[in-house]
């Protein structure tokens, strides 16, 4: 598995979230890939510490730790960011490309994984969650409906992806039981957000 610095430009989104200890632990134990709530700016917490994170974040972390957690979030078109003093994400799938981010408690950063989307899930993850659920972008091809996703950085294509046992035509392996097509989005019967 690359290095994920070599793959996504962690410094690429332009929002952070930052996660709970309970989130960070789903997401590399189970492939947890949701994401709602705080957005900030990336800009403006540059150099913070943990606890700064958090209460910039507002975030009660039950069980917090030493460190804090943050995922990146370049936006794309089919995502409802709302201004109510503070940017809050509705729910969604966590985009293409995001990083997975420790900062330790002297505020240095390291990037554990990535998200490389729900035909593969967090790299270097224990687990993984398959795109079974109405989140995020879906799509409709060909009479069929998939999850959608579109690669980190663009919006005229997606990545469709498909679960089971056989993958429709067109579309490769990714997983067991998970395959992914590129199409264009102008190619698509409807793209919407649920």
């Amino acid at each position: 598995m690359p290095n994920p610095t070599e793959v996504h430009d962690p410094r690429s989104g332009a929002w952070v979230a930052v996660l709970t200890s309970a989130t960070t632990t789903a997401i590399l134990q189970d492939g947890y890939d949701t994401l709602a709530g705080t957005l900030l700016a990336a800009s403006s917490v540059e150099g913070l510490r943990p606890d700064q994170l958090r209460e910039v974040a507002g975030l009660d972390d039950p069980e917090p730790r030493g460190f804090v957690d943050l995922v990146t979030v370049a936006p794309h078109p089919l995502m409802t960011i709302h201004d109510e003093g503070r940017f809050r994400l509705e729910r969604t799938r966590v985009p293409n490309g995001s990083c997975l981010w420790r900062v330790d408690p002297e505020g240095e950063r390291r990037v554990l994984t990535y998200y490389d989307g729900p035909a593969y899930g967090w790299r270097n993850g224990r687990g993984y969650t398959a795109p079974t659920e109405p989140l995020g972008p879906w799509a409709t091809f060909s009479g069929a409906e998939y999850a959608a996703a579109f690669p980190a950085g663009e919006t005229d294509r997606v990545g469709l992806v498909a679960v089971g046992d056989e993958p429709p035509e067109g579309f490769a392996w990714t997983r067991p039981g998970i395959s992914q097509r590129y199409v264009d989005v102008t190619d698509l019967d409807n793209l919407t957000a649920r």
